[in-house]
């Protein structure tokens, strides 16, 4: 028996398939529809959801509709595709999206508090020009390398993939890095007596790469934030560089400008 859905609700009716069609691009119903039948239990996890052409015969849409509705599945993190396997569902609820407020950089420590840090592998790395040009270093530079992944608390997938660069100096914090809930520039400045002044940040839009987004758990060329947090000492010494990729339906970026008090009487 064919399946159609009743707008609004996400349940399964026996109305006639226009419906499909009413109120909301029909991708985004078919992909509610699957959401739905995921969180009942009706494709559990491990389980492979419909082809594309049952899904087609069984919403009467196009192949161009079901291709959308599951890339919006794998962007929230609930199935993943394998060629010649199918889609496989591997979750049963949206992955959290992570709402970062900063004013000060104290509101960083929160980050690391409510973020934890998996690290996967560490390595010196000598700068070519590209990585010169974000490290703000002379071309052959030594750096420590830090990969990882950030979880928030309960989370199957990553919140981001992480880049941490440690400079030449600062190499025997790797040592101290069995908390993931102190900051590593926090890390520096009780080991080495340096005291972080200034945060730069850069967010940029990116498309996620093969490699990313199979670690992310989302699909190739999907949208993501590329957000770069350069630390700088009292000196004027930049000695960490941090480089977070998110994809973009997990992660946001608030922020709050205030207008300094002036008083006319301090210019006369």
């Amino acid at each position: 028996m064919d399946r159609y859905i009743g707008i609004g609700k996400g349940n399964m009716t026996n109305s006639s398939p226009n419906l499909l069609a009413a109120g909301q691009p029909r991708y985004l119903v078919l992909a509610q529809a699957l959401i739905d039948d995921i969180r009942v239990g009706r494709y559990p996890i491990g389980s492979l959801l419909p082809s594309e052409n049952e899904l087609c015969q069984q919403f009467s849409v196009s192949r161009h509709t079901v291709r959308e509705a599951i890339r919006r599945l794998l962007e929230l993190g609930l199935v993943t595709r394998q060629p010649g396997v199918g889609t496989k569902v591997k979750a049963t609820r949206i992955a959290s999206r992570y709402i970062q407020a900063s004013e000060s950089i104290s509101d960083l420590f929160q980050y690391v508090h409510d973020v934890r840090l998996k690290i996967c592998s560490s390595e010196e790395v000598f700068a070519d020009e590209q990585l010169a040009d974000l490290l703000e270093c002379q071309v052959g530079q030594a750096w420590l390398k830090v990969s990882g992944e950030r979880y928030i608390p309960d989370q199957q997938l990553p919140l981001s993939l992480t880049d941490v660069y440690i400079a030449r100096p600062y190499y025997g914090v790797l040592d101290a890095l069995d908390d993931p809930s102190v900051p590593i520039y926090s890390i520096i400045e009780q080991k080495y007596g340096v005291m972080v002044v200034e945060v730069r940040q850069e967010i940029s839009a990116v498309l996620i790469d093969d490699t990313a987004a199979s670690r992310l758990g989302t699909i190739s060329g999907a949208a993501g934030l590329r957000v770069v947090r350069k630390y700088f000492a009292t000196n004027g010494e930049l000695f960490e560089v941090a480089v977070n990729l998110y994809p973009g339906d997990r992660f946001s970026y608030s922020t709050t400008q205030r207008l300094a008090r002036f008083d006319g009487a301090d210019s006369q």
